[in-house]
């Protein structure tokens, strides 16, 4: 009996943290990934930007997630093209730094996903997650952004965003 309510106990604790957080799908391309409740997502019809997420407490200041779809270019290997964006990056941005670099097998086979962390340098002080899915030729570009001084309290959620990133059939 004390087995059975201390699994109760423990299945009602994790209930909130399940309930929490909601899932932006794309059918299109059959992917989804988590994102906060609170959080609103505003779709795209071009074939590039997939979607914005926007926080209601920076709703006025920044797209926080944006999902963005590209191919790689036929003359391109899958290095040339995670080279290419990285020194286009670091044009604009003063600081990267890579987070991990991962195979993943998943539902169509195995995809890679890299995590950069840039920091912006110019007047608006932001710092941006950036997280690339290859599944050869399609690139998914997942960008979280959030200001410099929220760092502490957005980089987990951003990872966990990041993390829950999958393909569905």
């Amino acid at each position: 009996m004390t087995r059975v309510a201390i699994l109760l106990l423990v299945i009602l604790l994790l209930i909130p943290v399940a309930v929490d957080a909601k899932f932006y799908r794309q059918y299109n391309h059959k992917l989804e990934f988590a994102m906060p409740d609170n959080w609103q997502s505003l779709d795209q019809t071009n074939n590039e930007f997939l979607v914005y997420i926007v926080a209601p407490e920076l709703q006025n200041e920044i797209n926080i997630l944006t999902l963005f779809h590209q191919q790689i270019p036929e003359s391109y290997t899958l290095t040339d093209y995670v080279n290419n964006t990285v020194v286009n990056q670091a044009k604009l941005l003063w600081q990267y730094r890579l987070q991990n670099k991962q195979l993943v097998e998943h539902a169509f086979g195995p995809y890679y996903r890299l995590t950069f962390t840039w920091s912006l340098s110019w007047e608006q002080q932001y710092f941006v997650q950036q997280m690339l899915i290859i599944r050869y030729p399609d690139v998914y570009v997942l960008t979280a952004t959030a200001p410099l001084e929220r760092r502490e309290e957005y980089e987990p959620v951003f990872l966990r965003v990041f993390e829950s990133f999958a393909f569905f059939n």
